[in-house]
C-alpha cells in the first residue's frame, strides 16, 4: 500500500512538473500570406525577431522612457521603428519561404511579443511594414504581409509637377539630390517608405505634405536597410522660401541631418529620430518651428536652433544624445518644457568636455521648466549673455555631473547670470552651479528657493556652488532660502516639480 502511494505521489509530481513547465513554454502556430505589388510573392522571405522588452529602470531603453510617463513622448510602435538589420535587441528567432502562393506558417513560437516582416530574395528595397507579433499558446493568423512597389529616382534632379509617393511604395533616391521646384507639391502618404542612398538628400523649395498617421508611420531610411554599417542619406532639407514645413508621425534613420529647417515656423510632431549622425532637427530661420511630443535616441546634437525668437519643444524625449540634446543660439522667446532628458553628452560618470544636455549662447526671455533631466554630463552649458531674464524652474535634476556650468565663449565674452529657482536636486556628482571664475563673469546669480537634499547653507557652499567663497573673481551664488524637500516647491508655488501632468 506505502509502495503504491508512492508511487502515485512521484506520478503527481511529474504531472504538475510537466504542467508548470508547458504553461510557461506555450507554443503557437503563427501563418499568414505574402503578397506582391509587382510580381510573384513566391519564395519570398518571412523572418520573426524577438522584440526588446521595455524595462522601466533599465537606462538603456528609450521604449521605457515613453512606457514610464505617458506626459512625454508618443505611443509609437516597434513595428515602425524596427531596425532591419537584426542589431542587438532584435533577435533573429526564426525564417520560412513562402510557398508558390506566398502562404507561410511557423509551427512552434514560444509564446511573447515579436516582430515579423517579410521580404523578397536579393532585393533590399522590396519588404514589407513589419508587425508585431504576442503569442500566449494559440495560433495567430497575421494574414497579409505586403510586398511593396518599388519605384527608383536615378538621373532625376528635379521634380516640377505636384506628386504623390502612396502607401505602400518604396522610393529610392539614388542620386545626390532630388529637389521639389517652387510651386510644386510632394505629398507623401502614410505607410511610404523613402530609402536614400548614402549622401543623398531631399530638397524643398516648394511644398512638403509629410503627414503620417499613429499606426501608419512615413519613414525615411538608408537604402542599404540591411548593411551592418549603413552609408548614411544627407538631410531632409526644407529650403528658405518653401512653405512651412508640418511634419507629423514620420521616423528617420541612419543619416547625417533628418531635418533641416530654413523656412520660418511650422511644427514637427509626433516624429522618431535614431542614429542620426550630426544633428536630428537644425533650424536656420529667423522664425523656429515648435517641437512636440518626438523621441530622439542615439543622434548628435537632437536640437539645433539658430533662430531669433520663438522656439519652443515640449513633452519630448531625449535619449543618448552627444554632444547635446539641445542647443540654442542667439535667440529670444523660447520655451523649453515637460521634457524628459538623460544619457546626454555621456552619463553622469563618463562624460567630458563641453558636452551635456542644453547649449545655451546669446539667449534672453527664455523659460526651461517642468523638465526632467536624469544621468547626464551637464545639465545646462551656459555660454555667454545669458541674461537673468533666461529663467530654470521647476524641473527635477538627478544623477548629474554638473547642473549648470557657467563660462564664455571666446567670441561673445559676456556675463551670465539665469535665474535658478524652484527645482529639485538629488545625486549630483560635482556642483550644482559651477561658475568659470574671469574677469568676463561679474554678475551674481539668483539660486534660491531651489530643494538641494540639505537645509545646511555651508554644506551646499561646500559641496554644490564654486563662485567668489571659492576665488575672489567669481560673482556670488544666491542661495538661500533653501527649501527643505521637493515637495515644498508644490507647496510655494501651486506646481510641482518635474515633468507636467
Amino acid at each position: 500500500m506505502k509502495s503504491t502511494l508512492s508511487i502515485l505521489a512521484i506520478l503527481l509530481l511529474l504531472l504538475f512538473t510537466v504542467s508548470c513547465k508547458n504553461d510557461g513554454e506555450k507554443q503557437s502556430g503563427v501563418y499568414g500570406r505574402v503578397t506582391a505589388a509587382e510580381g510573384s510573392a513566391a519564395n519570398a522571405v518571412v523572418s520573426i525577431y524577438k522584440t526588446p522588452d521595455p524595462a522601466p529602470t533599465d537606462d538603456l531603453s528609450v521604449w521605457s522612457v515613453s512606457n514610464d510617463n505617458d506626459g512625454v513622448g508618443f505611443p509609437y510602435g516597434l513595428n515602425f521603428t524596427f531596425d532591419h538589420r537584426s542589431l542587438p535587441g532584435y533577435q533573429w528567432v526564426a525564417t520560412d519561404t513562402a510557398d508558390g502562393d506566398g502562404n507561410f506558417r511557423f509551427e512552434s513560437v514560444v509564446g511573447g511579443n515579436y516582430i515579423v516582416v517579410a521580404s523578397k530574395l536579393n532585393q533590399d528595397f522590396c519588404f514589407s511594414l513589419p508587425k508585431e507579433l504576442n503569442t500566449a499558446g494559440s495560433d495567430v493568423d497575421l494574414g497579409e504581409f505586403r510586398l511593396p512597389r518599388v519605384v527608383v529616382y536615378e538621373n532625376v534632379y528635379t521634380l516640377r509637377t505636384n506628386t504623390t509617393w502612396e502607401a505602400g511604395t518604396h522610393y529610392v533616391i539614388r542620386d545626390r539630390s532630388l529637389r521639389v521646384m517652387p510651386g510644386v507639391t510632394l505629398t507623401i502618404e502614410p505607410g511610404a517608405i523613402v530609402l536614400l542612398s548614402g549622401g543623398s538628400s531631399l530638397e524643398i523649395d516648394g511644398t512638403l505634405i509629410c503627414h503620417g498617421e499613429p499606426n501608419n508611420f512615413i519613414r525615411f531610411m538608408a537604402a542599404d536597410v540591411f548593411a551592418r554599417d549603413p552609408d548614411s542619406w544627407q538631410e531632409i532639407k526644407i529650403d528658405n522660401g518653401a512653405n512651412t514645413p508640418d511634419i507629423q508621425y514620420a521616423s528617420f534613420m541612419d543619416g547625417a541631418t533628418a531635418l533641416k529647417l530654413e523656412a520660418s515656423g511650422g511644427s514637427v510632431r509626433n516624429c522618431f529620430f535614431t542614429r542620426m549622425s550630426a544633428e536630428a532637427i537644425l533650424a536656420q530661420s529667423p522664425e523656429p518651428p515648435s517641437i512636440s511630443r518626438c523621441v530622439f535616441d542615439r543622434v548628435g546634437n537632437g536640437l539645433y536652433n539658430a533662430g531669433t525668437a520663438g522656439f519652443s519643444c515640449e513633452r519630448s524625449v531625449f535619449q543618448t544624445c552627444d554632444p547635446f540634446a539641445i542647443i540654442l543660439y542667439t535667440i529670444s522667446d523660447a520655451e523649453i518644457f515637460c521634457n524628459w532628458f538623460r544619457d546626454c553628452g555621456g552619463s553622469d560618470t563618463s562624460g567630458s568636455g563641453s558636452r551635456g544636455v542644453i547649449k545655451l549662447d546669446l539667449v534672453t526671455n527664455t523659460e526651461i521648466h517642468n523638465n526632467f533631466f536624469e544621468t547626464s554630463w551637464y545639465a545646462l552649458q551656459i555660454g555667454s549673455w545669458v541674461d537673468s531674464t533666461t529663467e530654470i524652474h521647476h524641473n527635477v535634476f538627478t544623477r548629474m555631473n554638473t547642473v549648470m556650468n557657467i563660462g564664455v565663449t571666446e567670441d561673445q565674452r559676456g556675463p551670465s547670470n539665469p535665474k535658478l529657482n524652484y527645482n529639485c536636486f538629488s545625486t549630483i556628482d560635482r556642483k550644482v552651479v559651477f561658475v568659470n571664475c574671469n574677469q568676463f563673469n561679474y554678475r551674481n546669480i539668483d539660486a534660491a528657493n531651489n530643494s538641494w537634499g540639505t537645509m545646511s547653507i555651508n554644506q551646499i557652499k561646500d559641496q554644490y556652488i564654486n563662485d567668489r567663497d571659492d576665488d575672489g573673481t567669481c560673482p556670488l551664488v544666491f542661495i538661500a532660502p533653501p527649501l527643505d524637500n521637493c515637495n515644498a516647491v508644490l507647496t510655494l508655488t501651486g506646481t510641482r516639480a518635474g515633468i507636467c501632468q
